[in-house]
């Protein structure tokens, strides 16, 4: 029993130290934090709800913010590359 609820309290803390979530409209009001993030997300494989919400916003932040902007045409220019598609 000691055992059960000294892992049991070990997964509370753990979990607990995880990241805020922020939504859509923060990393939209935050896009360098927000290209930053997605570039973490696409390296790590990661599909947490931050990296779900700046993979939703992350074409309308290109639209006004170069870096993202570049980060989208490089994936893009890869995809095309990858299925023999020239544009």
């Amino acid at each position: 029993m000691k055992k059960i609820c000294t892992l049991l309290i070990s997964i509370f803390i753990l979990s607990a130290c995880g990241e805020d979530t922020k939504s859509s409209d923060w990393w939209l009001n935050h896009p360098k934090e927000a290209t930053e993030k997605y570039k973490e997300c696409k390296k790590s494989g990661e599909d947490s709800v931050n990296c779900q919400n700046v993979k939703k916003v992350a074409g309308i932040i290109g639209r006004t913010y170069g870096p993202m902007l570049e980060i989208l045409k490089a994936e893009s220019a890869e995809y095309d590359k990858q299925h023999g598609l020239n544009r």
